[in-house]
């Protein structure tokens, strides 16, 4: 099961999930993220640090979670994946579109700086 805490930092919205980050786990999930764009917060953070895992349904989510925030200038962020969920990201080029990041306080640094 996935465990889901949020948390609003400066003008974004801190996201952080603890478990498996897979087609099971997952629904209802894009709920959430996508409906932060009505609170006017410029920025998503999704706090990987405690995933143990993630699938291709999880991998694709990110993806359409991206393209569906694109339009609204919402930017979205990982922070703290593990080695083993860094390099899926990378296997899928995720990362070349969403930044990911060591830990939250990076995340929110580099997003000071963009606007």
């Amino acid at each position: 099961m996935l465990q889901v805490r949020e948390k609003l930092n400066h003008q974004s919205t801190v996201i952080m999930f603890t478990g498996r980050f897979d087609r099971q786990s997952t629904i209802g999930i894009g709920d959430l993220i996508l409906g932060t764009k009505d609170m006017k917060c410029q920025n998503i953070i999704l706090d990987f640090m405690g995933i143990t895992g993630i699938d291709s349904v999880g991998l694709g989510l990110l993806y359409l979670w991206y393209h569906k925030l694109q339009p609204q200038n919402i930017g979205l962020s990982i922070v703290g994946p593990s080695p083993t969920v860094r390099a899926a990201l990378a296997d899928c080029h995720l990362s070349d579109c969403v930044p990911v990041y060591a830990s939250e306080h990076e995340a929110i640094r580099q997003e000071i700086y963009c606007f």
